[in-house]
């Protein structure tokens, strides 16, 4: 198998895809291509850095390139720079409907929609005062939220990501970074059950999980140690470790025809074996092969971003499907239209 590029995008990040709706986004303003007609909105500015948006490398730096959009039943919802905006499609309104307690933005892929209407995500951010962190939930399509959980003070240091489990109708929240802040929860959608899995360790950091009928599989997400492929049965709740990745792995994709994506992230640690971002392709989830390699562009990482491939949410298929990456050489800051062959 490799990776073939069919076409490249200069927007910064790709949201969503399907074969009927495209979500991009560059600095503050989001793009819609949707049912053959195409509309955009804007983000609030940033006052006085608006000059540092006008340059990739300043809103590489600054952060000020970093949003979430998704889809909800009558519109989208947005998060950028520690607010939460509901755009309503029909009423071309935006609206401010949630301010963020410790976070700008979170992870990409991070927030579990359910039927248009159903919203959950937790707050993901650099938390220096070892406050609480809450996971938000929403039942009419991001309009108005509500924290449905919180981790209390020092418990972690923020969310991965929230996502749902249609084998189990739950919903399953992961947590990180450091020493006994490394978590796995599954809770019912009202979070009055909410079971821990996990000792608190690397072995359970991860961002993102792949469901299946008997088990969930998940990769590490440590620059600290070995990042390994990890499956949980679901009886048991016991894990196996199997293949070892290249590096931490921020993101991965179910495509809709039996391949499955994972993507190492270009830090530094131990746990980074060289100096790529891989992109890695299984069809059984048992054996990884290692497809392509995407160099860092080598700007400072401390300053101006670890090499990262993302994805988006929405239905794609190996012949037809879109990354985008940011640090990395030829394609920082761009959307890639790829496939495998």
């Amino acid at each position: 198998m490799r990776l073939i590029i069919n076409d490249v995008i200069s927007r910064e990040i790709c949201h969503f895809a399907t074969s009927d709706m495209l979500v991009t986004s560059s600095y503050n303003r989001i793009f819609v291509e949707k049912h053959g007609r195409e509309f955009s909105f804007q983000l609030p500015g940033d006052g006085w850095k608006w000059i540092f948006g006008l340059f990739r490398l300043s809103r590489r730096a600054l952060r000020l390139d970093k949003c979430n959009v998704v889809p909800v039943e009558d519109g989208f919802i947005a998060i950028r720079q520690g607010k939460v905006f509901h755009y309503d499609e029909n009423a071309k309104k935006l609206e401010h409907v949630l301010s963020l307690k410790n976070c700008r933005n979170v992870l990409h892929q991070s927030i579990t929609v359910i039927d248009g209407k159903e919203l959950y995500f937790g707050e993901y951010g650099m938390n220096s005062s070892g406050s609480d962190v809450p996971v938000y939930r929403s039942l009419d399509g991001g309009r108005s939220w509500q924290a449905i959980f919180v981790f209390p003070p020092g418990k972690i240091k923020h969310v991965h990501g929230c996502y749902y489990d249609p084998i189990e109708e739950k919903i399953w929240v992961l947590t990180g970074d450091f020493e006994n802040e490394c978590h796995i929860l599954c809770a019912d959608r009202d979070f009055k059950k909410v079971e821990w899995i996990g000792d608190g360790q690397q072995t359970y950091r991860t961002c993102n999980v792949f469901f299946e009928k008997d088990s969930v599989h998940w990769i590490m997400d440590s620059q600290l140690q070995n990042s390994y492929h990890i499956k949980l049965d679901r009886k048991s709740r016991t894990i196996e470790q199997k293949q070892l990745f290249p590096g931490p792995v921020w993101y991965i994709k179910r495509l809709e025809d039996g391949h499955y994506l994972a993507a190492t992230a270009q830090e530094t640690g131990p746990g980074v074996k060289d100096q790529y971002a891989h992109l890695m392709v299984s069809k059984d989830l048992e054996t990884w092969k290692d497809v392509h390699q995407f160099q860092h562009d080598n700007f400072p990482k401390r300053y101006f971003k670890s090499g990262v491939i993302g994805f988006p949410d929405g239905h794609q298929h190996s012949n037809s499907f879109h990354l985008f990456a940011e640090a990395i050489k030829g394609l920082d800051g761009k959307i890639a239209l790829c496939e495998i062959s």
